[in-house]
């Protein structure tokens, strides 16, 4: 599965803004946390997300 998404420049800096229904989809909630892989393929470079939950630590409010 694939969907095009176009950078929004925020302040210089350049974001790639998931669509809600995307996020609603994949359970991306304000806890979870991604982290971004950048491979090597024959068309290029590919961004790949992992997501996780943020685990709790007793000392966090």
């Amino acid at each position: 599965m694939a969907i095009q998404l176009t950078p929004t420049k925020i302040k210089g800096s350049k974001y790639l803004l998931i669509p809600k229904d995307l996020a609603r989809l994949l359970e991306i909630e304000d806890k979870s946390i991604l982290n971004l892989t950048i491979e090597e393929s024959e068309t290029g470079q590919r961004l790949v997300y992992s997501i996780r939950e943020r685990t709790h630590h007793p000392a966090e409010s």
